[in-house]
């Protein structure tokens, strides 16, 4: 017999992060009519079962939360709401995983079950797994940043819960985050320093990838599989970003010809509709171009300090200086002070 919620959930499955930050929100005096002014959502739409919030609705939650709840701990409340609880199948499967490698492949494969990006493609680097958290919103201003820090919180603190309820020392994983967000405060506790990099990150030790949980229970693992698998196919935009991530990747390393008609024509949608499904992710086609260019660029001058040159080539620029300048663009700073900094962005800092 298997035990937990999963199969009284069915109608939480769309929106497992909204059931766990309303009545958060409502305890810390921020109603929910309150949490949803300026969104395009209402109390009684989510209470309808067969409601799906779309990424952008999503985003906005987030980014008002963010915004309007006075509370650093909320988005460590928020997750260890949805553990405990199992507010989506997603959770048990991931933890109930034979190993956190298979894990980190089903979080990746049914990430949008929880929230419209968690992480992109992994990278290992000498002893240690990366996963990079890619900026996600349909918001601009003040509000688009309010997302950006509460997806990566979110989804920094749903990877380090995972770690801690299969039982690993998540004290040797490190977290990356840019400048302008700040930790929340539980992982002072968990980690021995917090590092600083433009695009938020967190690295495993590759020796824990295949540590089994010692305490799995396989009905529940097979249930919760065959949930997310029938939540994704009802999600036709669910890999969505993720594809395209990859796609563009390769592009680049291949040095193949890049253009929104030829990632239209790969995806199988017409152009128009391609179009509509990056805006519904919050991007047109040249700035997931450029995020992917720059999770590449970063990753680069971790394994080799590359030339100018070089990196143009790698990136697919034909002309440096057109690198220069989007490097300056995306950092604030020119080639040459992202290579003499590289020493300093990936060190740790002591948490206090």
């Amino acid at each position: 017999m298997c035990h937990g919620s999963t199969n009284d959930q069915r109608h939480l499955l769309g929106k497992p992060l909204v059931q766990a930050l309303l009545p958060l929100s409502e305890r810390r005096g921020v109603s929910s009519a309150e949490l949803l002014r300026g969104t395009t959502l209402s109390v009684q739409k989510l209470k309808l079962n067969n409601f799906r919030l779309t990424n952008h609705e999503l985003m906005s939650l987030l980014a008002s939360a963010e915004e309007k709840v006075n509370d650093p701990h909320l988005w460590q409340l928020v997750t260890e709401t949805l553990f405990r609880d199992k507010l989506s199948p997603l959770i048990d499967l991931i933890i109930h995983a034979k190993s956190l490698k298979q894990s980190l492949v089903h979080l990746s494969r049914f990430q949008n079950l929880l929230q419209p990006f968690l992480f992109t493609p992994t990278q290992q680097f000498g002893s240690s797994l990366q996963l990079d958290f890619i900026p996600v919103s349909g918001l601009s201003g003040k509000m688009g940043q309010h997302c950006y820090v509460a997806n990566c919180k979110v989804g920094i603190a749903i990877l380090l819960m995972l770690g801690r309820s299969r039982g690993l020392a998540i004290e040797q994983w490190q977290v990356y985050l840019p400048k302008e967000i700040s930790p929340l405060p539980i992982w002072s506790k968990w980690l021995k320093s917090i590092n600083s990099r433009p695009i938020s990150a967190l690295t495993i030790p590759v020796s824990q990838l295949t540590e089994k949980r010692p305490e799995r229970d396989l009905p529940r693992y097979y249930q919760a599989l065959s949930f997310c698998q029938i939540q994704q196919q009802t999600k036709a935009q669910s890999p969505f970003l993720l594809t395209i991530f990859k796609w563009l990747e390769n592009q680049i390393e291949m040095g193949g010809y890049i253009s929104l008609k030829e990632l239209a024509y790969e995806m199988g949608v017409s152009l128009s509709s391609c179009k509509r499904l990056l805006a519904s992710h919050g991007y047109n086609f040249q700035q997931v171009y450029d995020l992917v260019r720059l999770h590449k660029l970063l990753n680069l001058l971790q394994q080799h300090p590359y030339s100018n040159v070089e990196l143009a080539q790698r990136l697919g620029y034909s002309n440096p200086n057109n690198f220069r300048r989007a490097c300056k663009r995306w950092l604030g700073m020119v080639p040459d002070e992202l290579r003499r900094q590289s020493s300093t962005l990936f060190v740790s800092t002591r948490i206090t």
